[in-house]
């Protein structure tokens, strides 16, 4: 069944007329109250209580859509479906002078088992739907559930009020329906069958596995076709606008089962990438590509040339490629903090105790840089 926000009430709304009906057929008189709501609430006179214990996802419908939506894919709208569980509790009367008031809840209580054996479906057109009539996807199973002696101590530790002659019942499949609606697209107008003339391309390997500025790397790959692109994964902090699909990587030189490769600019951020081998196929968007395989290359700080004198003990600018604000200079392993940071160039304070040639490297996000020999003038 389902109904909007209201599929619990609806299944306590028939329920209780299941339960009317059976008090009716017994000639229980006068019949007991029915009340739904916890073990413990205090009321005087004989009742019969409904209460809603549990409530669980359906395992036949949690992913699935109802057959009446007529939608089967993957991107339907399933409702929130759900299993119900009830305790149907019986409360004796004022005690009467023959002492016979339980024996009264056990006839009131049979007869309503009675009338839930059946009515164990209640289907469209069933009078025990409540008005107006909710839509029914499938019709409401009501099943007798054994609870043991564990069950029962456990639910009745919890309330106020000694124990209780209880049943169980489940009442399934309860729909509750998604607010938000699933448009199904257009159907498939053209069919196509694309055919790759191997697998795709495979990375074995980089060597060198760390590349920066003008160094190249060779990488051994196997299954390239004319087609078969060597990209660079982008990361953030790349000069925008970074192309979602990577950067495409400046091929030197082509062999058998090797390329050298080149990083396509000096401003880009250092750390590990992936380096894909993509394979576009034919008739389809660009950005769909077919049997991408990957490896990873690291991008490292490294200092380039001089920009102009170094010299000991005064401010000296560098050309770099791959910084970010985080680098960090190594003179001769001693760390010093720049002063100033672009992804291709530095600024920092040359050690006044440092003059001749000097080994400079760079750190930035956590990778350090090959050194590069600079002369230091006094």
């Amino acid at each position: 069944m389902t109904t909007s926000a209201l599929g619990v009430q609806v299944v306590d709304e028939t329920l209780k007329a299941i339960t009317v009906r059976g008090l009716a057929d017994a000639g229980v008189n006068p019949p007991p109250g029915i009340t739904f709501g916890p073990l413990d609430r205090t009321t005087d006179g004989a009742r019969l209580n409904w209460f809603l214990y549990r409530a669980v996802p359906n395992a036949a419908y949690r992913n699935m859509e109802p057959p009446a939506a007529r939608t089967r894919t993957s991107r339907g709208a399933p409702p929130l479906a759900m299993e119900l569980h009830y305790f149907l509790t019986s409360y004796p009367g004022a005690l009467t002078d023959t002492g016979d008031q339980d024996q009264l809840a056990h006839i009131a209580l049979a007869s309503v088992m009675r009338s839930l054996h059946e009515h164990t479906t209640v289907g469209p057109g069933s009078p025990f739907l409540p008005q107006p009539v909710p839509r029914l996807h499938e019709p409401l199973r009501i099943v007798w559930e054994p609870l043991d002696l564990d069950t029962l101590t456990k639910v009745w530790t919890a309330a106020s009020q000694s124990l209780r002659l209880s049943v169980g019942y489940v009442v399934s499949p309860v729909f509750i329906e998604p607010q938000v609606t699933h448009v199904v697209g257009p159907p498939v107008r053209t069919v196509g069958v694309h055919v790759l003339p191997s697998a795709g391309a495979r990375l074995t390997d980089a060597v060198p596995p760390r590349v920066g500025g003008p160094a190249t790397t060779t990488v051994r790959l196997s299954g390239a076709t004319a087609a078969t692109r060597l990209m660079l994964a982008a990361e953030p902090g790349d000069p925008a606008p970074a192309p979602s699909d990577g950067w495409p990587m400046t091929v030197v030189s082509t062999g058998p089962g090797a390329s050298v490769l080149r990083l396509p600019r000096n401003d880009l951020m250092p750390g590990v990438r992936r380096l894909f081998a993509a394979t576009p196929v034919d008739g389809l968007p660009p950005s769909a590509t077919a049997c991408t395989d990957s490896i990873a290359l690291t991008v490292e700080p490294i200092v380039l040339s001089a920009s102009g004198p170094v010299r000991a003990g005064a401010s000296a600018t560098v050309t770099t490629a791959h910084c970010d604000d985080d680098t960090l200079v190594f003179v001769d392993g001693t760390a010093v903090q720049a002063t100033a940071v672009t992804p291709v160039s530095v600024t920092f304070p040359v050690p006044a105790d440092r003059t001749g040639d000097r080994a400079l490297a760079l750190r930035s996000r956590g990778v350090t840089g090959p050194p590069t020999t600079v002369t230091v003038t006094p």
